[in-house]
């Protein structure tokens, strides 16, 4: 520790991106959970802050629709666990190519166990081209807390993306992403 208050990158570091994601109209994981890591149940205490970078391109067509980038608490699978926080579903401009997008997540623990609790809030943002907004997480209420269970040592925190539109839009995050930080 370097001090009262440090940041630790927790691994793995991604040095490959990890594959594209076609997204759908529901929730689709943006990185596999192998690419997160795995905090275990060891590394949770009430005030435990974490941060979760994430950041890439996506590629929008014809008719994408609503965006909703959602963040979880789970196994990392497609629309799997609970959602911690998530953006509005906010119209995206159609036939962006290769545009760039960047989000972060601040988590908070707040009770440990079974039945534990996180606070979790952020923001999200996109080429103005596509998204001129920044997309604050959650859209509204501010950060609440979400109960959790603290205790499955094998659940990760997940990227997830859908989209409304019927047109294959796809989301993708660079390499060196996603970050997860421990802040204290």
């Amino acid at each position: 520790m370097d001090g009262p208050t440090y940041s630790d990158l927790r691994g793995p570091v991604n040095t490959v991106a990890p594959a594209s994601v076609t997204l759908s109209t529901t929730d689709k994981a943006l990185h596999l959970a192998a690419q997160i890591g795995n905090l275990g149940v060891q590394n949770w205490s009430v005030g435990k802050n974490y941060r979760i970078e994430v950041m890439g391109t996506f590629t929008s067509a014809a008719t994408p629709g609503n965006l909703t980038l959602s963040l979880y608490w789970g196994t990392g699978a497609d629309a799997n666990g609970t959602v911690l926080c998530a953006t509005a579903a906010t119209a995206w401009t159609a036939s962006q190519s290769t545009k760039t997008w960047k989000a972060w997540c601040d988590i908070t623990v707040t009770t440990l166990g079974a039945s534990g609790a996180i606070v979790a809030g952020g923001s999200a943002k996109f080429n103005e081209a596509a998204i001129a907004a920044e997309l604050m997480m959650p859209d509204t209420s501010g950060p609440v807390a979400v109960t959790v269970d603290l205790t499955a040592a094998s659940n990760v925190f997940s990227i997830q993306a859908k989209r409304s539109g019927s047109t294959a839009e796809t989301m993708q995050i660079s390499a060196g992403y996603p970050k997860v930080h421990a802040l204290n």
